[in-house]
């Protein structure tokens, strides 16, 4: 049985402010119950999709995002003149992905709440259309005794790497809560 997990992440102009960046990764579980001739297909996570979107860097007005996420993002282009042509992309990759994935967040309460909050505001997404449930990796790091705050220090200790740059680069922090959150529903 195939599994999906959808993983989502924004940059916002400030804990309580509004989006300028938002990505997404997509990545679906083969089994190996089909070896194929030679008997040999191992079981694996394949990226299957993913989104990338940002805005010109001059709408960020918050000095610490300026100084800690803007410098992260250095390799990311804009994609998008306005917020509304950013959230409504978003919103078709979302609704053209969400059916029969796990929707994950890490810490999604206030970044991303706010985001599929501001999804439904604008129209782009229906009432019953936001991930049920949502799933925060956080919890499931508590739960497995480790720091709930960061999916980094699980990655690091479990030799868990992701390519996409480095924390506060919306591509990267969904690739990473992917990563763990699957390392650590492996078993389920």
């Amino acid at each position: 049985m195939n599994r999906k997990v959808f993983s989502f992440d924004a940059e916002t102009d400030g804990l309580w402010g509004k989006p300028f960046a938002v990505a997404a990764i997509v990545q679906t579980y083969y089994p190996a119950t089909d070896r194929g001739i030679d008997g040999k297909r191992p079981e694996k996570w394949m990226i299957t999709a993913q989104f990338i979107a940002c805005l010109p860097s001059n709408v960020v007005e918050n000095e610490w995002v300026k100084e800690n996420v803007l410098p992260a993002m250095s390799d990311i282009p804009t994609t998008h003149e306005t917020y509304e042509e950013m959230l409504k992309s978003f919103s078709e990759f979302y609704l053209e992905h969400k059916e029969g994935s796990e929707c994950i967040a890490h810490m999604g309460y206030i970044v991303e709440a706010h985001l599929l909050r501001e999804m439904h505001r604008l129209g782009f997404i229906g009432d019953f259309d936001a991930p049920y449930p949502l799933y925060d990796v956080s919890g499931n790091l508590q739960s497995a005794g480790e720091d709930a705050t960061s999916v980094d220090d699980y990655a690091k200790k479990h030799g868990i790497s992701v390519q996409y740059g480095s924390t506060h680069n919306p591509l990267y922090d969904c690739a990473v809560a992917a990563e763990v959150y699957i390392h650590l529903t492996k078993t389920q």
